[in-house]
């Protein structure tokens, strides 16, 4: 998808992140990192909105404060992933975010916490919050009525459409405060280099829903070199053919050029995951395509798109937990070029198309735009 295009009406727009985020800005200006992982913020600023990025750290040392939140909030009756630091340095940057037409918060416990101070007065804008994995804890009635309530204070967007649905009914939410807006990723930084050489078998990944226990498991019967990308331990020995790179998009051990390469010298990714109905392996997922490398990835109740995830035409799916089959899936397109280049274009295609981090800004900047004009 092409660039944002000029608003008619220019927003401010502020975004919220975890810490270590803004360190990044500099890579990404100069064309060594992607931009998806600052959620469409700095396609929003190409476009000509004003956009300002904050930063809030859950695990600083807390001050009079954050013990106060503590001991007047409980933890089992907030909402989930919510530490009282988030509560505190929201409330701190208030009078600079209020300055703001419309706040974006990239995680769910900033989100809970913006609607909170909302709900007190102390935020006075209209909030965007990108949640995910919500449902994946336990809620006793007070959360969940909480919870119901702040999600009502704020627009949601999610990463995929199998959470739609349970959230609504979960939350007792309308429909015009929650929405699905599929991830999408920097396909000018992921691209195909058509001068590299495709040796190897790929994975990579970091959530606790990987299952990279499966994959080693399959090596054995994959008749080539697989390197796995992961601070997540790995079965003890590997395999001869297994090497482990320790790396995440937030360290150093591997700059975000050199896991470019990689997927370039892809032959097959490899994206394992465990049966979970929460998105996961998306952002990999939608890298390896628009790096044109053909996709194996588990099939689970939590894919994002049954639409733009097409088993044989775009990706390849595996169930989860089968090592055979997936060693088998891997091994024919090891074996087969033409399907694996099918799959090749197919996912560039996808990429481009539906999965651009531009489109991802695109829904994010319609949802500020409406919340605003409201």
């Amino acid at each position: 998808m092409s660039a944002l295009p000029r608003p008619d009406r220019p927003l401010r727009v502020a975004f919220l992140y975890m810490k270590g985020r803004a360190a990044r800005l500099a890579e990404v200006e100069r064309g060594a990192a992607p931009t998806e992982f600052f959620y469409g913020a700095i396609e929003m600023a190409r476009a000509g909105h004003v956009v300002e990025h904050f930063e809030i750290d859950p695990a600083a040392s807390g001050g009079f404060a954050e013990r106060l939140i503590g001991r007047l909030w409980p933890a089992s009756a907030r909402p989930v992933k919510m530490e009282p630091a988030t509560i505190a340095q929201a409330w701190r940057l208030a009078s600079r975010l209020n300055r703001a037409d419309c706040l974006v918060a990239t995680g769910g416990n900033i989100a809970f916490a913006l609607a909170a101070l909302a709900r007190i007065g102390v935020i006075r804008k209209p909030i965007v919050g990108i949640q995910c994995g919500v449902l994946n804890f336990q809620h006793g009635l007070w959360r969940r009525r909480l919870s119901g309530a702040l999600l009502r204070r704020m627009h949601t967007h999610l990463f995929g459409e199998a959470e739609l649905e349970p959230m609504r009914q979960f939350f007792e939410l309308p429909a015009d405060v929650i929405s699905v807006n599929l991830f999408g990723v920097d396909t000018n930084f992921w691209r195909p280099d058509p001068a590299a050489t495709r040796d190897i078998v790929l994975a990579i990944g970091n959530d606790g829903r990987r299952d990279f226990d499966t994959l080693v498991a399959a090596a054995k019967d994959i008749a080539a070199p697989i390197h796995i990308v992961t601070k997540l331990p790995l079965p003890e020995p590997l395999p001869p053919n297994v090497t482990h790179h320790r790396g995440s998009w937030h360290g150093t051990e591997l700059s975000d050029e050199r896991i470019r390469e990689l997927y370039q010298r892809a032959r097959v990714v490899v994206v394992p995951l465990r049966p979970s109905n929460q998105p996961s392996g998306q952002s990999v997922t939608l890298q390896a395509m628009a790096c044109g490398c053909p996709v194996v990835l588990t099939e689970t109740e939590g894919l994002w798109s049954r639409e733009q995830m097409i088993d044989g035409e775009n990706v390849a799916f595996v169930p989860a937990g089968d090592s055979a089959k997936l060693a088998s899936a891997v091994s024919q397109l090891l074996a087969d070029q033409t399907a694996a280049e099918r799959l090749s274009r197919a996912g560039r295609e996808t990429a481009v198309r539906g999965g651009s981090v531009e489109a991802f800004a695109a829904r994010v900047a319609a949802s500020c735009a409406q919340l605003t004009a409201a």
